[in-house]
């Protein structure tokens, strides 16, 4: 009976170290950081005679308990016994040969093998403070661990990550057998999550339509309404990674400019990475914390447990997960606005905060920012009377400003005018917006428009002077990434002819002569006519 249970046995420890040895995240540091960055513990849960010349011959016999189980084993058991779903499996085993008994049941990659080491590490680290003594120390330096004693082992990654290492991440915890005097390879995965922000640029079509996509930089009036999109990409997992973790949370980080006013959320919604379906997550399973928005404008969208939301949604985290959330903000009057090609200072970023270690307590990974800009332009107008001579500035014009060429009320671009520096911006409010005025200097100026055609019209001219033509303005802008390249007019001046004014041809100087010569003889005729009717009434 004996030697079946050990033969069981053998096969059954033979296919968890080779699923376990495997089992490291989705998320871990490439293959070459191993040797630089991890080090490792690996703690003794059995031990036995082990012989054989490769993992996939070695062969176990007179098992007893491990080194770091011996010491207190009715605790361990008692423990194992309520166990979450491998529980009610040990409800009869009382020694080391009746758990192995269970273990021998289970197959390659069962779940219960996942679900047993998940226990023993548990049992391990029953706190985020608990320091075990391991049986053996490894990594710092190599990419293996050597074993002096033969056994069944649970191997926990125990690498000092510095604050703000985002290359590298926790292994899962893995169970293998080893015979003494041997090296044992660590094969980490390279994979693991990341983060992507991008902000939605309209434009408009020929047709009146307006449509467009998201991107890492956008263009858009202020006080205009759009949306962000952060996605968070967690990779498949063959090794059944996300099984080693009771809750994998992720945290979407994300901070704005304080030119940008976020206004609310829009959706979260997961799916699996084998299918194109999006579903809604309850709301129940993530909070949005937006206590530091005033002061910070930062937040936070915290997704608890990415497991249970995908379960809901019908697949399984180990097919791999993409997670979107999207929000609506708005540029405001502290948004860096361009008149020339440039940079921006309205620069937004988003930051991945993941679930980066099986073990008990609150172990975070985090992802590099990924960053997207929001452009939006100033339109200088300067009013003349009679032409363009810094002179010659004119104050008190009104005019509005059109989306359309024939200036249709319908197609009003609506302002407000700001009164910390007189300027004119977008209002999308169901209010009418106010009419602009130049000012003493002859200007009014527009800050924060989109890229786009635009049309200004004068619809109050000053006493004496008739309204100017209809002036189309063109503000052409091509951003990549932290920089727009800008063409068209962003700088416009409108000049007034005074009320009935007549302009007179001119061929040069001989034509004003001539008027000013028969303008004079009729005047010397006045006068000779006046003195000689004097003259006749005196007779």
């Amino acid at each position: 009976m004996m030697k079946k249970v050990i033969k069981k046995l053998l096969a059954a420890l033979l296919a968890v170290a080779m699923v376990c040895a495997m089992a490291v995240p989705a998320f871990a540091g490439t293959e070459g950081d191993i040797t630089k960055w991890h080090s490792f513990s690996a703690f003794q849960i059995f031990t036995g005679d082990v012989t054989g010349n490769e993992i996939k011959d070695f062969k176990i016999s007179n098992v007893e308990w491990g080194s770091n189980i011996a010491d207190d084993a009715a605790a361990f058991l008692d423990q194992l016994k309520s166990a979450d779903t491998i529980g009610p499996l040990f409800a009869n085993a009382n020694s080391a040969r009746d758990v192995l008994e269970v273990i021998s049941q289970w197959h390659d990659s069962d779940a219960n093998s996942i679900a047993f080491a998940r226990f023993v590490c548990h049992y391990l680290y029953p706190d985020a403070n608990a320091k075990p003594k391991p049986a053996v120390e490894g990594g710092g330096g190599s990419d293996h661990i050597h074993f002096d004693k033969a056994g069944y082992y649970l191997v926990v990654d125990t690498t000092p990550f510095n604050h703000g290492d985002f290359d590298h991440a926790y292994n899962s915890f893995l169970l293998m057998v080893t015979r003494d005097n041997w090296n044992v390879p660590i094969t980490p995965k390279a994979e693991k999550p990341s983060v992507k922000k991008e902000v939605f640029d309209n434009f408009d079509n020929q047709d009146g339509t307006s449509t467009g996509v998201f991107g890492s930089s956008a263009d858009h009036a202020i006080n205009e309404k759009f949306q962000f999109k952060l996605t968070a990409t967690l990779p498949a997992s063959t090794d059944h990674a996300y099984d080693y973790y009771d809750t994998y949370a992720v945290c979407f980080k994300d901070t704005l400019s304080e030119g940008i006013t976020y206004d609310g959320p829009d959706s979260v919604v997961i799916k699996s990475n084998n299918n194109t379906h999006d579903t809604t997550i309850d709301p129940s399973k993530y909070t949005i914390d937006t206590k530091n928005l005033e002061n910070q404008n930062y937040f936070e969208v915290n997704i608890h447990d990415v497991k249970a939301c995908a379960k809901d949604a019908g697949f399984d985290l180990n097919d791999g997960a993409t997670i979107t959330f999207t929000y609506t903000a708005h540029l405001n009057e502290k948004a860096t606005v361009n008149t020339t090609s440039g940079p921006t200072d309205n620069k937004n970023s988003v930051q991945l905060q993941y679930s980066n270690n099986p073990r008990p307590g609150d172990y975070w990974g985090t992802t590099p920012k990924s960053e997207v800009y929001v452009f939006t332009y100033q339109l200088n107008n300067t009013k003349y009377h009679d032409d363009d001579n810094p002179n010659n500035v004119l104050a008190g014009a009104g005019f509005r400003l059109y989306s359309n060429k024939d200036c249709t009320e319908e197609q009003e671009i609506k302002l407000k005018k700001n009164t910390t520096d007189g300027t004119y911006s977008p209002y999308f409010g169901t209010d009418a917006g106010d009419e602009m005025f130049s000012d003493e200097h002859g200007q009014f100026n527009v800050k924060g428009l989109d890229a786009g055609t635009y049309y200004l019209k004068e619809t109050n001219p000053p006493k004496d002077y008739s309204a100017c033509a209809n002036k189309e303005i063109v503000i052409s802008a091509t951003h990549d990434g932290n920089h727009v390249s800008l063409s068209g007019n962003l700088s416009t001046t409108i000049i007034n002819k005074k009320d009935g004014g007549i302009t007179l041809p001119s061929t040069g100087g001989i034509g004003t002569t001539i008027f000013y010569v028969v303008g004079g003889g009729l005047m010397v005729a006045a006068i000779v006519l006046l003195v000689t009717k004097k003259r006749m009434e005196n007779k």
